[in-house]
């Protein structure tokens, strides 16, 4: 007697071969059979004709570690599919917990920091209190370098054994890796050296290094070559953070083609590493990116004064030209508010919104956001259009990237649907199924599937997930691929994907019938 079988589904397995009709018996959180299974017997049996049967989706690019003890049930990324998410990325974690880390990328709630947590410590409180999906860790390179009290280029032998002692001890916890968000501070003031150095301890433990590279404009090809030169000199499998082009940002001629091409040069030389894309024109960002280090690097008291003083800004005005550098170009009208804690009332506006509501210069409204949030200025999060129709289609299509939303799991409702008003948290991964696939075809569904299954499950080392073979974790979706709906609305941004009728963590639904059930199977995924 089987807990769960899933009778009359079409299966796309994962593996990106062609669909097929099949059964699947479930039991005891694993997939037990899968064929024509007429004669097996469930306690509950689920009726997928003329749906699609699928593994869970894995989103290897994730911020929901900000998100996750605010809304524990994974709302909007459950009804997307998604059971698996990778979070701790681009160099900030939310955990280790301490002071002294700004916990995560982005922030959510006024409540200070003021709790001390190994990685281990933090995983077992999130799993105590429950969890609707797994999340698994990379613990973030500029969270290391918080707790450390490493701002610039320069550190003391002692904090860099701090830096050190925290990696080992979150990959002893089960953390996958590490990474890091080099056009961002603190990341950013740091050396190859200091990255070649501090990865070493990744090699002894099999941990993968992933990177949000520290350029992605004018010298990419050169940021590209640093991640991996860490890669290939300490032997380790990497994961190039969305390696993508923002629109108008003074790339070279055909960057992307020949960033792939440098990346299928390491893979042919015998190391495992991929990249991945997100799903919308859209993308979200750091406030703070586009700041010089001159005034980053000063003390975290001053910061606000100094973005008040009108000498200060006049000279901010011509030194911003970097990170998201359509915004030295006047592009204004690209860039929104995605979340700040002083000011949420302008979150989800426009700059040329907020300058009109205001009656002020678009730069003396950012630096006044800015200067608001001080000394915190590294948590205000914006949305931009980034990238082109082309563009997506070129990255979304390439064998080597994998399907990611970079975002964060969220609700439609509270405090939390406020700070995350953007539609990209509430249908990204969808979109994938929804836009690329099924009105564009830039790619097959076997083909999109599998690269937010297998692929990351495999590059990742996730166990035996991504898969609907024998003995696999049964973590599942099913759904009618025409029926699938992913709303996208700027005047309206909060609204939850529609028509994914069941999800299952382990064997347990949390998705029934398209009703969440709010029942807690996820777990911390550990290496």
């Amino acid at each position: 007697m089987y807990d769960i079988l899933i009778r009359n589904g079409t299966l796309v397995d994962g593996t990106g071969n062609p669909r097929r009709k099949a059964d699947i018996a479930i039991k005891d959180g694993k997939i037990m059979a899968v064929g024509q299974l007429n004669k097996a017997e469930s306690v509950r049996v689920i009726d997928a004709a003329g749906k699609i049967v699928a593994p869970g989706f894995i989103d290897a690019h994730s911020h929901t570690d900000v998100t996750v003890e605010s809304n524990p049930f994974f709302e909007s990324t459950i009804r997307q599919g998604i059971t698996t998410e990778v979070v701790g990325n681009c160099g900030d974690s939310a955990a280790p917990v301490s002071p002294l880390s700004r916990g995560g990328f982005g922030k959510f709630s006024e409540s200070p920091m003021n709790r001390e947590m190994t990685l281990g410590q933090y995983m077992d409180l999130l799993e105590k209190k429950g969890m609707s999906a797994n999340i698994a860790w990379l613990v973030g390179h500029n969270t290391l370098r918080s707790i450390a009290g490493i701002r610039g280029l320069e550190y003391t032998e002692d904090q860099f054994r701090r830096m050190d002692i925290l990696l080992r001890q979150a990959m002893n916890d089960g953390a996958l890796g590490m990474s890091s968000g080099l056009e961002f501070d603190p990341g950013r003031m740091s050396d190859p050296e200091e990255l070649l150095r501090l990865t070493k301890v990744l090699k002894e433990y099999d941990g993968i290094y992933t990177s949000h590279i520290r350029n992605r404009d004018t010298k990419v090809l050169d940021a590209l070559a640093e991640f991996l030169n860490v890669i290939q000199t300490n032997k380790l499998r990497g994961e190039v953070s969305h390696m993508n082009i923002r629109h108008n940002t003074h790339a070279p001629e055909y960057a992307v083609d020949q960033c792939i091409k440098m990346i299928q040069h390491a893979r042919d030389n015998g190391f495992d590493v991929l990249t991945d894309m997100t799903p919308l024109n859209y993308g979200i960002g750091s406030m703070a990116g586009i700041l010089p280090m001159w005034l980053t690097s000063a003390p975290k008291e001053q910061l606000g004064q100094l973005l008040l003083d009108p000498l200060t800004r006049k000279k901010l005005r011509n030194d911003c030209d970097r990170y998201w550098r359509f915004i030295a170009g006047g592009e204004w009208d690209r860039v929104r508010m995605q979340n700040n804690m002083a000011i949420p009332e302008i979150n989800g506006l426009t700059f040329p919104a907020i300058a009109k509501l205001w009656n002020k210069d678009p730069w003396d409204c950012y630096f006044d956001i800015l200067a608001a949030n001080a000394p915190d200025i590294g948590s205000v999060v914006l949305v931009s259009y980034l990238f082109t129709d082309a563009h997506l289609r070129e990255t979304i299509s390439n064998p080597l990237y994998m399907l990611v939303v970079d975002g964060y799991s969220t609700s439609i409702e509270g405090a939390i649907a406020k700070a995350t008003g953007f539609p990209l948290h509430y249908i990204g991964m969808a979109w994938f199924l929804t836009k690329h696939v099924r009105e564009l075809h830039t790619l097959s569904l076997e083909e999109a599937i599998r690269k937010m299954t297998s692929m990351p499950a495999q590059h990742f080392r996730l166990g035996k997930r991504g898969l609907l073979l024998d003995d696999y974790v049964a973590d599942i979706c099913i759904f009618d691929l025409e029926k699938l709906e992913t709303p996208f609305d700027l005047q309206n941004p909060c609204q939850y994907t529609k028509g994914m009728d069941y999800v299952m963590i382990a064997g347990t639904l949390v998705l029934d019938e398209g009703k969440h059930l709010h029942t807690t199977p996820g777990k911390c995924l550990r290496r």
